[in-house]
């Protein structure tokens, strides 16, 4: 029997008076504990009620929450705190005495425990609440513009209606979201002292005793952290630091006080972080090690004695046993999604995932180590876990054993086979994750992930992990729902897979993180995940081929609702008005056109990639370069319209003129006037629009000018009248610059001065017939254009080099002026006139729309070993070698050609 020696002493006539029932259950209460004794002795009316609540049936949460709620008319926050640890002491009391007398089961009693707790939470929240709403203003959800709400998470055992009788009670505090109170403080501040104020309302020492010892250390972050984090706050930072032994612990959370909605959204968050579809055994690695480390401190603290709950066979090794079959099991079966430890264990034996022997071994083993833990931690009212062998004897009574050899077998046997059932866990996993997976999963075993980039090709392994970082550690990431997720997490090996087997595989890797994150197509790339393999695969054309395009998404993110929200791509003046009309008015006519440029330049580049595998390359060219063509005569226009001149006309040469605009094409413009006195007038004007053509702004600029083919050169005046063009045409111009004036095209301006300078043109075209000297003429250009790239056997150049496009060109000029046409465009006239080489010109200019498209700027050389090589030759489904032989064996056949056309040509004018 318990000693009470101090009623005796000082309260001996209470003693006397009272019956042989009442005495008995006070001993046995003061056997057990020395707290409850106490208590018993400040309150010994609570005896009485003690005694009564014997037979009655438990409290249930509803009813406990609310006699706590009836504290908070208590005004005083020193006499609430005092009166909040009475009420604590006195369920406590009534609890462990049904535990005594063995009035209903271990579960039904942790439960109500755990009930006890949130009810002491929810006083002291709700008063915190109303405290701070008075001195700070209510808390105004910056999202939703409602009032902002806060809730207490229970973890651990108190999450897990598990709660020790002497134990502290583990719970995060989480507010809705952030903004700020009518009064103009932030939430955040508004809230981490309402929390401050709760924990001190249940931790405060006082006349009691302490109400509760709170424990805040598995909020994230741990002591490092906020006290309380808003639901945003934690989304993020559970899918970007979240380790598997946060997962662990958040099994067991549950609601425990303030605002049930708030919970549930943090429930919901959490639950696809917590239970993985894919789990494999790294989780079972992570635990395992985990448990190590918590076992090693506790043998380091024990000289004849035992821990219960840390030692081998404790309590954490059942917990952790079924712990990790719920997170390796529990994303596929929602069923074992269950907080409380025996419950779990029962589902896990039910599905098969433990055989039934070894579950009755770890039931048993956990209520008989829970029941002596609790024996040990009430008898003096402390926080403790350590079986001392000198009180074998006391415990073994206690627990109902006729001897002290009878307890210690029973320890040992729970000992060794709890710890034989832990140590021969072996998941069933059916994925083998990547090195790379199962470092997205848990956060660990970067070196690893590093060595295994490396085997990939990376030459710097940690930069790549860190592009991949920032796609699954992104807010756009963990904004993703559950199905998203778990669909990009298995993607993994897929896109392991393309760039190891892509040569520039930096290249692609980066556009694809810029893509996904800075431009906000990661939803767009998951949705694809799900349902459309080819936009997934044409997605990653986009970041395997076009740096240029990758870069434009990830920049203006506003691109990507153009991209995927328009059905058919603008390729006309109707189409680029409607587009222009949507951009908005408050940018600055250049950066409006700049924004339309970069929108139709994705939208065509786009449309362009998905055709590239499709055998239609003259379709294909003839739209890209239509599209963009069109788009510079419309800028032209807008911009001759807004500044206003008259009496002169734009036209375009190059591959303006012949309306074969490619990405990162320049502008060969010529700008005449009707006549000087017009020129006298609007001189600015053509100097306005070149201004606004190649400015910078936070647009980026419209075009580069190349005015080199203007009279003259870039030495040539800007804007000359039709007179003066009339005397360059008759006295100076050479005869290689027919072929440049065949490309002529009338853009934007005055009707007359256009009909003038037409014919103007035509009569230069035909002024003086073809003969030898005009051929030897042109011949001379076109070697002088090719010494300029000086080509070699590790470096061509498929425009200006040997057998490049440049040598089609110019064989096609010399027949449309020999035909007197004005056939403007290039590739209509190879094909009317030498139609023998039109295979080889289409395949040369798709090289160079690929080419443009890598950088977004004219390029036509290409190295052998250059990854831009490697990266064209994927876009062609070959490999990289088969691509330069292609290449070189096409300029051969072209030059061959050339070289005959050229001596037949001149043989002809003999």
């Amino acid at each position: 029997m318990g000693s009470l020696s101090k009623f005796e002493t000082l309260k001996k006539d209470f003693l006397d008076k009272l019956p042989a029932e009442k005495y008995n259950l006070l001993s046995d209460l003061a056997d057990y504990s020395s707290c409850i004794a106490d208590f018993i002795f400040r309150h010994t009316d609570q005896l009485d009620y003690i005694f009564e609540e014997l037979e009655k049936p438990l409290k249930g949460r509803e009813t406990l929450v609310n006699e706590a709620k009836e504290l908070l008319n208590i005004a005083d926050d020193k006499e609430f705190i005092t009166q909040l640890t009475f009420f604590k002491m006195k369920h406590f009391s009534r609890i462990v005495a049904k535990d005594i007398r063995k009035k209903t089961t271990l579960l039904d009693l942790t439960e109500e425990y755990s009930y006890l707790a949130d009810a002491c939470f929810e006083a002291a929240y709700e008063r915190a609440y109303k405290k701070h709403v008075n001195i700070w203003g209510v808390p105004i959800d910056e999202l939703t513009g409602k009032e902002a709400k806060g809730c207490v998470i229970a973890l651990g055992k108190h999450g897990g209606l598990d709660l020790n009788y002497y134990s502290d009670v583990d719970v995060m505090y989480i507010y809705s979201n952030e903004g700020k109170t009518t009064k103009g403080v932030t939430n955040r501040e508004f809230f981490i002292n309402l929390f401050k104020d709760v924990t001190q309302y249940l931790s405060k020492r006082n006349f009691e005793g302490i109400t509760w010892i709170v424990d805040l250390d598995l909020r994230p972050e741990g002591k490092k952290g906020f006290i309380a984090y808003s639901l945003p706050a934690i989304e993020f930072y559970y899918w970007t630091h979240g380790r598997t032994w946060e997962r662990h612990m958040l099994i067991k959370a549950r609601h425990a006080a303030g605002d049930p909605d708030v919970s549930k959204e943090f429930m919901e968050i959490i639950q696809p972080f917590v239970y993985r579809k894919y789990s494999g055994n790294e989780v079972f690695e992570e635990i395992v090690e985990m448990k190590k480390l918590i076992e090693a401190e506790a043998n380091k603290k024990l000289t004849g004695e035992y821990d219960v709950k840390r030692g081998e066979g404790g309590i954490r090794e059942i917990e952790f046993t079924v712990q990790i079959l719920q997170l390796l099991y529990g994303g596929k079966d929602p069923e074992l999604r269950e907080r409380r430890t025996l419950k779990a264990l029962k589902k896990l034996i039910k599905k098969g995932f433990l055989p039934e022997n070894h579950g009755k071994i770890l039931e048993d083993g956990y209520l008989f180590l829970r029941k002596l833990e609790h024996i040990i931690q009430i008898k003096n009212c402390v926080q403790t876990q350590s079986l001392n062998y000198k009180n074998v004897e006391e415990y073994s009574r206690k627990l109902g054993f006729n001897s002290s050899k009878e307890f210690l077998e029973k320890l040992d046997f729970f000992k060794e086979n709890i710890r034989r059932i832990f140590e021969n866990i072996t998941p069933d996993t059916d994925i083998e994750m990547t090195p790379l997976q199962k470092y997205i999963l848990t956060k660990q075993f970067d070196e690893e992930a590093e060595e295994y980039l490396s085997t990939l090709g990376f030459k710097d392994p940690k930069w790549a992990l860190s592009r991949f970082k920032e796609i699954f550690f992104s807010k756009m990431y963990v904004e993703l729902n559950e199905s998203s997720k778990e669909h990009l997490f298995s993607f993994v090996p897929a896109l392991e897979k393309e760039l190891k087997d892509f040569p520039d595989k930096e290249d692609f890797l980066l556009n694809f993180s810029k893509m996904m994150v800075e431009g906000g197509m990661l939803w767009v790339f998951v949705s694809a995940l799900e349902q459309n393999e080819n936009l997934v695969q044409f997605m990653l054309n986009i970041a395997k081929l076009s740096d240029y395009i990758s870069d434009l998404m990830s920049k203006d993110r506003e691109l990507l609702d153009w991209a995927f929200g328009i059905e058919d791509v603008p390729s006309d003046k109707e189409g680029f008005e409607k587009e222009f009309n949507v951009i908005s008015k408050n940018l600055n006519l250049p950066d409006r056109l700049k924004k339309l440029k970069k929108v139709v330049e994705v939208l065509v580049s786009l449309k362009y990639l998905s055709q590239i595998h499709k055998k239609n390359p003259e379709e294909r060219l003839i739209e890209i370069n239509r599209s963009l063509s069109n788009l510079a005569d419309f800028i032209l226009e807008k911009l001759y319209e807004h500044f206003d001149g008259k009496d002169y006309a734009i036209y375009g040469l190059g591959k303006l003129g012949s309306r074969e605009m490619n990405i990162g094409s320049d502008l060969d413009l010529i700008f005449v006037f009707k006549n000087e006195r017009s020129k006298n007038q609007y001189i600015k004007v053509p100097a306005s629009i070149v201004k606004a053509l190649t400015s910078y702004s936070g647009e980026g600029l419209l075009y580069q000018l190349d005015l080199r083919l203007r009279p003259f050169g870039k030495r040539g005046e800007l804007s000359p009248s039709i007179s003066f063009y009339k005397s360059y045409f008759e006295n100076e111009a050479r005869s290689w610059e027919k072929l440049a004036w065949a490309k002529a095209r009338f853009i934007v301006g005055d009707e007359e001065t256009k009909e003038q300078f037409e014919k103007l043109i035509q009569d230069f075209l035909s002024s003086k017939p073809m003969d030898r000297e005009f051929i030897e003429d042109i011949f001379e250009m076109r070697f002088r254009l090719e010494g300029l790239v000086r080509e070699t056997p590790e470096e061509i150049d498929i425009k200006l080099g040997k057998g490049g496009i440049t040598d089609i060109e110019f064989l096609t000029q010399i027949n449309l002026i020999l035909n007197k046409s004005r056939e403007t465009n290039i590739l209509q006239a190879v094909k009317k006139y030498i139609p023998e080489i039109f295979e080889e010109y289409i395949f040369l200019r798709e090289i160079e729309a690929r080419l443009r498209m890598i950088k977004g700027i004219g390029m036509s050389k290409i190295y052998r070993n250059s990854p831009f090589l490697y990266r064209i030759a994927h876009s062609f489904g070959i490999e990289a070698f088969q691509l330069w032989d292609d290449i070189v064996n096409t300029k051969k056949r072209i030059r061959d050609i050339f070289l005959r056309k050229i001596k037949a040509l001149k043989e002809k004018m003999d």
